[in-house]
């Protein structure tokens, strides 16, 4: 209980001044080899299998009873049903959810909203809100980084059963200031957890849920997100039996880049939903996309992207491709680095996505 109480008593700290200094300090987690220099483990699905355990038990959150949802109320669009959920993630944490359901889904699509320094709203990125406050907000995010599509109705109108949940400290579960997720990280490292663990396993149990409203059992469960929500994606299909293929835009590099001196992640910011104790200094971001392979996953970056390193991204492709190889699955890797492209998920990606995601309906994905 002494977590609810600490997330409890975040949520009702109003802001305070800016107490951020000049200078902050870099902080540098070197990965275990370069990326240019990885070779596949001879045994790779035993090293997928140990690095797995590794990743879940640097959670830092031990199993819990699968998530269950109350089904709040329901309102009728065009070619499917809104459904307003309460679910319960974790025997500690829960959350409002959105759930788009058409009358017969091909599938479903578990979607990750992103950081962006924006905790006003967070599944209210990808779905239209009917509220108009919510929409006032929604709306602006969804033209500068969508090309003003609301990426869950549009998957909905495809025929995809989509869920979409606010992380920690995003609208129903804050909103907090910008200093304040400091504050949530270091109550939860007190509490002897992490926000990075908090959040991946808090998707884990989501996918779970999403498997359990899908009903059938041979349709996939995809991930896909944008930003922060890219890196959510790739690791939940890492982490997770649930989730069968995966969809990531704009978040994938290395960690001695995104880690260097003046980058956001060296400062701090939004780090604390990315870095599990100890296990970035074992394994770089690629080492721990990897452990998704054989599942069919999506990369897209983009070349003008100031806050993914183009020519790290380019190795870090080169080490995946390796992987998929390893795993014999070489064709259901798609790596993409859109050299105009900046930190978005426009529509002309979007199109492609929604192409590729046609092509999977028509094979079975790995599981």
């Amino acid at each position: 209980m002494l977590l609810c109480a600490l997330l409890l008593q975040l949520a009702l700290v109003q802001p305070g001044p800016d107490t951020s200094f000049a200078a902050t300090p870099t902080l540098l987690v070197p990965a275990k080899k370069a990326e240019s220099s990885w070779q596949a483990p001879q045994n790779f699905s035993a090293w997928q299998q140990q690095q797995k355990q590794r990743y879940r038990a640097a959670l830092l959150w031990p199993d819990d009873a699968p998530a269950t949802g109350q089904l709040h109320h329901t309102e009728e669009r065009d070619g499917y049903q809104l459904e307003y959920w309460q679910v319960q993630l974790t025997s500690q944490t829960h959350s409002q959810a959105i759930v788009l359901r058409p009358a017969r889904p091909i599938g479903a699509v578990l979607l990750l909203h992103d950081h962006g320094a924006f905790f006003a709203i967070g599944k209210e990125k990808y779905f239209r809100p009917t509220d108009r406050a919510q929409l006032a907000l929604a709306q602006p995010w969804v033209d500068k980084y969508f090309s003003g599509v609301f990426i869950g109705d549009e998957l909905a109108r495809q025929g995809y059963l989509v869920l979409a949940a606010d992380s920690p400290g995003f609208a129903s579960r804050g909103p907090i200031s910008y200093d304040q997720q400091q504050q949530l990280a270091a109550n939860l490292l007190a509490a002897g957890h992490s926000l990075a663990g908090l959040a991946a396993y808090e998707d884990m149990q989501l996918a779970g849920f999403l498997r359990q409203q899908l009903h059938n059992a041979s349709q996939p469960i995809i991930s896909l997100g944008f930003s922060m929500g890219a890196f959510r994606a790739w690791q939940v299909a890492a982490l997770s039996d649930h989730v069968n293929a995966a969809v990531a835009a704009c978040w994938f590099n290395s960690w001695p880049a995104l880690l260097s001196s003046g980058s956001n992640l060296a400062k701090g910011q939004s780090s604390f939903y990315f870095l599990h104790p100890g296990l970035n200094s074992q394994l770089d971001i690629a080492d721990l996309v990897s452990l998704a392979a054989p599942k069919p996953l999506y990369l897209l970056n983009g070349g003008q992207d100031p806050l993914m390193p183009a020519d790290a991204v380019l190795k870090g492709y080169h080490q995946l491709k390796q992987a998929w190889q390893q795993a014999g699955a070489a064709e259901k890797l798609r790596t993409e680095l859109w050299t105009e492209a900046k930190h978005e998920f426009h529509l002309a990606q979007q199109q492609q996505v929604w192409a590729w995601l046609r092509e999977l309906q028509a094979t079975k994905p790995s599981r």
